[in-house]
């Protein structure tokens, strides 16, 4: 990817709202979804990070594809669907990554009555 392609892509996120990506997700009746990496940050963005938390039986990469082929804003994205039992190991385990989501993410969106 050349320098004019990275500016170019990193200068489409800053149009794109929470609002905006919490809806790509409501027809998959998320938990939760939280914001994360360098768009959250309120800093230039190549892409959109974004954990969804679930309650599902659906194996991991199925996850994934459901919401990957939905996604229709025209900025990339890097999605990860966890489990509420998932998540909560994760975060007692204190695995770095998930704590980094835990330090610098926003949670953009929280199912109402949870």
């Amino acid at each position: 990817m050349d320098e004019l392609t990275c500016v170019s892509m990193k200068g489409k996120t800053a149009a794109i709202t929470d609002e905006m990506i919490a809806d790509q997700f409501r027809w998959y009746e998320p938990d939760r979804i939280i914001l994360f990496g360098s768009h959250a940050r309120g800093g230039p963005a190549a892409d959109i990070d974004v954990v969804i938390i679930k309650e599902t039986q659906d194996r991991f990469l199925d996850r994934l594809k459901h919401v990957y082929e939905r996604w229709s804003l025209p900025v990339a994205v890097d999605i990860l669907v966890y489990t509420p039992a998932e998540w909560d190991r994760m975060v007692e385990e204190e695995r770095g990554f998930i704590l980094r989501i835990l330090q610098e993410g926003r949670e953009i969106y929280v199912r109402p009555g949870r």
